[in-house]
């Protein structure tokens, strides 16, 4: 009986259920010194730009933009091709976020997320690296007509305001 109370305390202390101590009930008899710290300065972390500089971005694709609370909708044509415009890694490509259709999030430079939304077609997949003007999809169409959603976003996922250069 012993046997098996003590197998259960086991399994539930392995399973993160319960949590057990073994302690010495004799103090020591020497208090024992903290080890010595090493002082670590850190750094504090740049800004991927000047905070007064406003961020300017070639358009990923030739139309119309209208600002967005997040980024542009660029209204063009159906089924033009969308570029890439920084070299970086695919982070994201799929289609089950609402409200963005076909999304592809690509990991870019100087810590930014190039977020390129309501997309036809993807000639890109997670993993893949990307440059500059490489060709990442099509442009679909919504309810908006057919155009490409494109957001900014630093590391955290919040949106970063910037300029389309067109």
């Amino acid at each position: 009986m012993v046997l098996l109370a003590l197998l259960l305390l086991t399994f539930l202390n392995s399973c993160g259920v319960i949590h057990i101590e073994i302690r010495d009930r004799k103090p020591s008899s020497q208090p024992q010194a903290p080890p010595p710290r090493k002082e670590v300065k850190e750094e504090p972390a740049k800004p991927p730009f000047k905070s007064e500089e406003l961020l300017r971005v070639r358009a990923p694709v030739k139309g119309k933009a209208a600002r967005t609370e997040r980024g542009y909708y660029i209204n063009t044509g159906c089924g033009e091709f969308f570029m890439s415009v920084s070299d970086g890694r695919v982070l994201y490509v799929g289609d089950d976020v609402k409200g963005y259709g076909w999304l592809i999030m690509v990991d870019g430079e100087k810590g930014f997320v190039f977020v390129y939304a309501k997309a036809e077609l993807s000639l890109v997949k997670r993993g893949e690296r990307v440059r500059v003007g490489q060709p990442l999809g099509k442009v679909g169409s919504s309810k908006e007509g057919c155009g490409l959603l494109f957001e900014i976003r630093n590391l955290e996922g919040r949106p970063v305001s910037f300029e389309l250069v067109l």
